[in-house]
């Protein structure tokens, strides 16, 4: 309760974002969209997060978040202005309200209480998918991309969150852009040898079981 308590001590925005993403790595959003603080993982009832998101810009697909009766994924609960930055970022989605309702967590009951009830008078966001492509050969998913979000998770979550990632994330491609020595994602948080083995090692035992 008391670090929940100092994590909402440290903002005073209105605005929430559920990051489902790259927006799980706080190295990628500090860099990239100057997002300073920490999220807290959550769950969002309500939406799918799935392989769907093109950028026609930048070449490949991202994940993307899509409302469905009954889904579910995880995501982090992360302080921001509704920047510029942000909306550059996110360039690709549209921003759509959620209920802080929607929101579950692991706390205890009280700290989940006292979650709810901070939350009341915030707005909370997560980014809708525009325009619904899967993955294709000329709009790959990148692999340096998969990395920053399933470090994000391993950061803030360990292994059960970043499995969660995996297991609630729907159409993966066939084919991945192996792109880590040269990152064709253009926002890759910095990720370490260690976090690639357990990436690895992750995607290949929930993806193949």
């Amino acid at each position: 309760m008391t670090q929940l308590k100092n994590w909402f001590a440290s903002f005073d925005y209105p605005h929430l974002v559920l990051g489902y993403g790259s927006l799980m790595n706080a190295d990628s959003r500090q860099r990239f969209s100057n997002i300073e603080h920490q999220g807290v993982m959550v769950t969002v009832e309500g939406f799918y997060r799935a392989w769907v998101t093109r950028s026609w810009q930048e070449q490949q697909t991202y994940v993307g978040a899509l409302p469905e009766t009954g889904a579910t994924l995880n995501a982090q609960l992360i302080p921001t202005p509704l920047s510029p930055a942000l909306a550059e970022r996110e360039k690709d989605y549209t921003f759509t309200q959620v209920s802080a309702d929607a929101i579950s967590t692991d706390f205890t009951r009280d700290a989940h209480d006292y979650l709810l009830q901070r939350l009341s008078d915030k707005q909370l966001w997560i980014c809708q998918t525009l325009d619904v492509h899967p993955a294709e050969p000329d709009f790959p998913v990148s692999q340096t991309y998969i990395d920053t979000c399933l470090a994000g998770c391993l950061s803030h979550g360990g292994k059960p969150q970043a499995q969660a990632f995996v297991r609630l994330t729907r159409q993966w491609p066939a084919h991945v852009k192996q792109d880590r020595l040269q990152p064709f994602y253009p926002r890759p948080g910095r990720v370490s040898t260690d976090e690639h083995n357990q990436i690895d090692t992750l995607l290949q035992e929930v993806l193949h079981d």
